[in-house]
């Protein structure tokens, strides 16, 4: 197996942190139950704004995008989120983590040039309202 993607560092900490939040553990179960949880939660979150076919067309999207260095994500979503966890959880730890955070990341980055960063940040935050950190403005 090859290494992760290159991803920008932003999306890939945003994909970590989602995992957390969805209770990612050290081992391949805990990282692919976490990653069925992200899945169906940027689903929900982004459903309204994009469909849910858009939704799984752009997952579809970012899967085939990762699975160039990281096979596993091949064809991971025949059958839906169920299908990620199963390929997820016959990983070793870092082999799940490394593709959860190529998949979420990879997502994240298309989503962000698809609708803009001020859209996917206030969906981000809908989903998860620790996840995403308030833009500073500026000083009044």
């Amino acid at each position: 197996m090859g290494p992760a993607p290159t991803i920008a560092p932003l999306y890939a900490e945003m994909a970590l942190r989602a995992l957390a939040a969805e209770g990612a553990g050290d081992d391949a179960a805990g990282i692919a139950a976490a990653s069925v949880k992200v899945h169906d939660r940027l689903r929900a979150g982004l459903a309204p704004l994009l469909g849910a076919p858009g939704v799984d067309a752009l997952l579809a999207r970012s899967a085939q995008l990762a699975a160039r260095e990281l096979p596993l994500l091949e064809r991971v979503f025949d059958g839906g989120a169920a299908r990620l966890g199963e390929r997820l959880r016959e990983q070793t730890p870092e082999a799940a983590s490394s593709a959860a955070v190529a998949l979420f990341g990879t997502f994240l980055s298309l989503i962000t040039t698809f609708i803009g960063e001020r859209l996917t940040t206030l969906a981000l935050r809908n989903a998860w309202p620790a996840l995403v950190e308030p833009t500073p403005r500026g000083n009044p």
